[in-house]
């Protein structure tokens, strides 16, 4: 899940950290009212769309061709005008390949100038399953990266932490007292939204030695942006397609990839082993659909629904290992989806521990085309040569 510029925006300055004058306009004529508003010498007007780079994105239409999701001006009839050009257009920035997403909003932002340009970042470094903060000073030939490890234990980020790094950027007294509070502030916004990594990239410092938060990045943890209201709130309905939307009301993680076979599994672990394995054979997953640690019989057959919607699934994998999750639930919920619509691809299960036995018989006695292996490494290969036979 991926939130709007307004919307980090919004949670910086809740958080204490400081950002620019700017609000969100609707309509040319919103845009204008707000610019004036602002009442500066310059504005920049910020397509809204749930992704970065914008700036080095382009539209797809002919009339805005090489034009970007970020444009300078200095009037209020020139606001109003760059608004009028990019809303309802299409656009695509190098993060989302082919994809373009719709601006049906901009942002509208005070332009300053900046003495100095910083990126402030927190984040999770699962290869040592460590948080660590980092801060660079983005104009200096080095670019050199100052790192410390944080404690999570902590309610706030020790002072001494903050200060460490506020040091070791260079910063005179009265700044580094302003940058330790920005610090603070952004470990604050860390641990509220249980995040992977939040950033702020630039911080500028303008010639008055004042800091604002330019533009920023909030990586929700996936399993929280589903079960948190105060982040599922945030997300961009008109921008899901129907599996997400799905996804999202039934509590289930759904990644849609490039492939042909669509998988089911129980647990993030159990996800990456698939996917591996589907890598090893030579096979391409078309999506990856997490359906938890305790789904009903219900939430199995939704799941099932939304991998078989897919146009490009060819075949589809179901592995589950049933620790909370029962076996014969998971079953249940597979003859009754299939028993609604009409399964016509490959359909290989690979069901392992409680009540495996009972889930097995289920699916046999089902009279419907599933084909039940034991072994993963097997029952991958045999879902890839099975969708090989009929393409």
């Amino acid at each position: 899940m991926q939130i709007q510029e307004y919307q980090i925006k919004k949670i910086f300055s809740k958080a204490g950290i400081p950002i620019l004058k700017g609000a969100v306009a609707y309509t040319p004529n919103e845009a204008y009212e707000v610019a004036k508003r602002l009442n500066c010498p310059r504005y920049i007007v910020k397509a809204q769309i749930p992704t970065y780079l914008r700036g080095k994105g382009e539209f797809v239409e002919a009339d805005q061709k090489k034009k970007s999701g970020l444009r300078k001006t200095s009037s209020l009839k020139a606001v109003k005008k760059e608004t009028a050009a990019m809303l309802f257009k299409h656009l695509k920035t190098p993060l989302t390949g082919d994809k373009a997403f719709e601006v049906k909003k901009v942002y509208i932002e005070e332009i300053r100038e900046s003495a100095d340009r910083y990126k402030l970042a927190i984040y999770i470094d699962f290869e040592t399953q460590k948080v660590f903060l980092t801060a660079q000073n983005l104009l200096t030939n080095t670019k050199k990266i100052f790192k410390t490890e944080v404690n999570l234990n902590k309610e706030t980020l020790p002072l001494s932490k903050a200060t460490q790094i506020a040091t070791k950027l260079g910063l005179q007294h009265g700044l580094q007292k302003k940058m330790v509070k920005i610090l603070q502030s952004l470990y604050e916004v860390f641990v509220t939204y249980q995040a992977f990594e939040v950033n702020i990239d630039p911080l500028i410092l303008t010639p008055d030695k004042k800091f604002f938060a330019m533009a920023g990045k909030i990586a929700f943890d996936p399993d929280v942006a589903v079960s948190d209201k105060n982040i599922a709130c945030m997300s961009d309905l008109e921008e899901e397609t129907p599996n997400e939307t799905r996804a999202r009301l039934n509590n289930f993680r759904y990644t849609k990839l490039d492939g042909n076979i669509g998988c089911i599994i129980n647990g993030s672990g159990l996800g990456m082993a698939t996917l591996d394995l589907f890598r090893l054979h030579g096979g391409k997953p078309a999506c990856l659909l997490d359906i938890g640690g305790e789904p009903t019989k219900e939430i199995m057959a939704a799941a099932f629904k939304a991998v078989l919607s897919e146009p490009d699934v060819e075949g589809v994998f179901i592995n589950i290992f049933g620790g909370t999750t029962r076996c014969d639930v998971i079953a249940e919920g597979l003859v009754a989806a299939a028993k609604e619509i009409s399964v016509g691809i490959p359909i290989v299960v690979r069901i392992d521990g409680t009540n495996e036995q009972i889930a097995t018989r289920v699916l046999f006695e089902s009279g419907l085309p599933f084909i039940v292996k034991k072994g993963m490494d097997e029952a991958v290969c045999v879902i890839i040569h099975a969708v090989q036979e009929i393409m």
